[in-house]
């Protein structure tokens, strides 16, 4: 047995010596344009998100002026890029905020970061500079507040007011519009749209918020959404903005609708509701808490139907109102409905007490139909919708006789075509458009609020969300 020694020969020795001399220089420039290349990449990733976010935060504010949108800007910048990360020192190094005569904000950054470099040193590069720009451009909205003023928000309607006014704030009132509208057994708006110029006045905003009441215990989504999307109509010379936003308030889900009420052979426009296992009403669906007068028998003695006094027949309502197929409120069918579904009602056939139950069903399930129908409309007209539910009401069902359409969680879910939203199983998408996500149509955010101390961040979440929508 014998070893078999392969020996290199002294001069191919010497030319690996003399190549990794020769190479070295470039082994080492290449690591360290290896190591600091990545990172500065992630650096730049970082700085880019930071101007982003700086642009975002001043647009956001920029209704309160320059210096509180340069403030905001530089508050997101240092927590998006934040000091020492990297061992980088970042900076905004310029910025120009302007306003044209439409009232579009733009917003130009360009952040700056200075990388210490590793080893890229040792071939005399101390210092890589990053830059990262962004433009920022916030155009003008028309937006309009639809809040609930039912009694049931008695215990937390001042936080409601706040949270409102803050919200409202974020908006500029040299170049915005704001409509404020509120609604319980009926709906008032109280802010409406300036039609000729495109501004609002902020101090009677805030004073026409801080003089709602909450109202009794009736909750009519429908009047109160249809006042509020009545503002997108409103003609005059001003402009419509670009953006066209309905936030909608509730805590609970609709049991009262307004329409014109026949009543022995007399229209009557009015609001009828619902409570425990009867209809109640009628009460003026413009005029808060007025109640409508007429007279019921052959004797023409003057009564109301109405809830208080009891003696007024408050629970003999179905006697006396007729619901037909083709009666409607504006434009919106009362019947065909998932809820109210498309039998009519004639008080001449339904007369004892037996209906009763039969007649609240009815008014309950066309509550409840009507604000979807008006939403699914709002969206046709390329309105943005965002609905805030405050408390565990919220997550009730809202069936009718197995109707199988949900809670009102679920409700405003769909009114605001939210992508998290999910159908009633068993309905027609055709016939029941509304029930189902439309992809073609705007999509806005439902935000659930599980008792006052989330009203903040619920209206803060939807004003970034409006924000990006008007970048």
């Amino acid at each position: 047995m014998y070893k078999r020694w392969i020996k290199t020969p002294t001069n191919q020795k010497g030319a690996i010596s003399l190549f990794m001399v020769i190479a070295l220089p470039f082994m080492i420039i290449l690591a360290a344009f290896t190591i600091d290349t990545g990172r500065a990449y992630i650096a730049k990733t970082k700085l880019f998100a930071a101007v982003d976010a700086a642009g975002i935060a001043a647009a956001r504010v920029s209704s309160l002026g320059e210096d509180a949108a340069k403030n905001a800007a530089q508050r997101y910048f240092q927590v998006n890029f934040p000091s020492g990360y990297l061992d980088t020192s970042a900076f905004i190094k310029s910025w120009n905020f302007s306003v044209d005569e439409w009232g579009k904000v733009t917003i130009d950054l360009i952040g700056q970061a200075d990388m210490p470099t590793i080893l890229a040193k040792l071939v005399g590069i101390d210092t890589w500079t990053l830059t990262a720009e962004s433009q920022t451009t916030r155009r003008t909205v028309d937006i309009s507040l639809i809040v609930d003023n039912s009694s049931s928000l008695s215990g937390v309607f001042d936080t409601v007011k706040t949270r409102s006014k803050e919200f409202l704030s974020h908006f500029n009132p040299a170049y915005d519009r704001v409509a404020v509208t509120k609604y319980g057994y009926g709906a008032q708006t109280v802010v409406p749209f300036d039609p000729d110029v495109r501004q609002y006045d902020a101090s009677a905003v805030e004073q026409a918020i801080d003089d709602m009441t909450y109202d009794y215990n009736y909750t009519n989504t429908a009047e109160g959404f249809y006042k509020g999307y009545g503002q997108f109509s409103v003609t005059g010379a001003a402009l419509p903005a670009n953006l066209k936003v309905i936030v909608l308030f509730t805590d609970g889900a609709p049991n009262t609708f307004s329409a014109n009420f026949d009543i022995d052979g007399v229209d009557n426009f009015a609001s009828i509701s619902t409570t425990g296992s009867a209809a109640r009403g009628l009460w003026s669906a413009s005029e808060m808490a007025t109640r409508i007068s007429y007279n019921i028998w052959s004797n023409y003695q003057h009564r109301w139907v109405t809830q208080y006094p009891s003696n007024y027949n408050s629970e003999e309502i179905y006697r006396y109102v007729n619901i037909l197929s083709d009666d409607s409120y504006a434009s919106f069918s009362l019947l065909g409905g998932p809820r109210a579904g498309n039998q009519p009602y004639n008080e001449n056939t339904y007369s004892s007490s037996s209906h009763k139950t039969e007649f609240h069903n009815l008014i309950r399930g066309i509550s409840r139909d009507l604000p979807e129908k008006m939403a699914y409309a709002a969206r046709a007209d390329d309105i943005y919708i965002f609905t805030l539910g405050l408390g565990s009401s919220l997550t009730y069902s809202m069936d009718i006789n197995g109707s199988n359409v949900g809670t009102g969680e679920d409700m405003l879910y769909r009114m605001a075509n939210d992508t998290r939203m999910s159908s009633a199983n068993g309905y027609d998408a055709q016939l029941y458009p509304q029930l189902h996500f439309q992809a073609d149509q705007t999509q806005g955010l439902y935000c659930y609020a599980e008792d006052e101390r989330d009203l903040g961040p619920c209206f803060d979440k939807i004003l970034d969300f409006i924000t990006r929508l008007t970048l």
